[in-house]
């Protein structure tokens, strides 16, 4: 299939012979697009869809692995809540001032975005939290939403021990990251002490 994308490479469809989770249909439709990131190199995204529910599930795998890196981003316009984001399912987010972690855990799925869309990740996910306190979880949500908007600064930042995550702005500062920081990172793999 034509690319319709600079940074797509290739695209391939089909139909695979697997239970929707959501529905139990027999078959999800599914498209595997090979990418060519900037900054990052070559990645894989598959992505399915049940044809009869319209259920949608997409990961980003990137195929190579770099040298363990953080970005870091003021985000002080709407231009830098425009910013692009690639999380790799081993990608840290950090908004300090938001009071917002995001670490990878064994389920963990890698997505490109940009900033506004993992607020808008982070509103969804406490809209359906059991909250003790519905005054403070009402003013998180307005301060995620005033920050979405670009009217509350806050830093964005992605730490990433393979190297394959990104925000992709030329504000960006990017650095490595010490043996001592990665060890402290989280890497989204399962734990196997049973």
């Amino acid at each position: 299939m034509k690319p319709e994308s600079s940074i797509i490479k290739e695209i391939r469809k089909s139909v695979l012979n697997t239970e929707c989770p959501a529905c139990g249909n027999e078959t999800m439709d599914s498209m595997v697009s090979i990418l060519d990131l900037p900054m990052l190199g070559e990645a894989v995204e598959t992505t399915l869809v049940c044809p009869k529910c319209g259920f949608k599930t997409s990961d980003v795998m990137i195929t190579e692995q770099n040298e363990p890196v953080r970005y870091t981003l003021k985000v002080e316009t709407p231009e830098d809540v425009n910013a692009r984001v690639v999380r790799s399912t081993s990608g840290t987010i950090r908004m300090p001032e938001l009071g917002i972690l995001i670490e990878p855990g064994p389920a963990s799925e890698a997505f490109i975005s940009n900033i506004e869309g993992v607020l808008v990740r982070v509103m969804s996910i406490l809209e359906g939290t059991e909250h003790e306190k519905k005054e403070e979880l009402e003013r998180k949500m307005d301060e995620i939403h005033r920050a979405g908007d670009a009217l509350l600064k806050f830093t964005f930042i992605i730490e990433d021990p393979f190297g394959n995550s990104a925000i992709l702005s030329e504000k960006a500062r990017k650095e490595a990251l010490s043996p001592e920081e990665v060890k402290q990172l989280r890497r989204g793999e399962p734990d196997m002490n049973i």
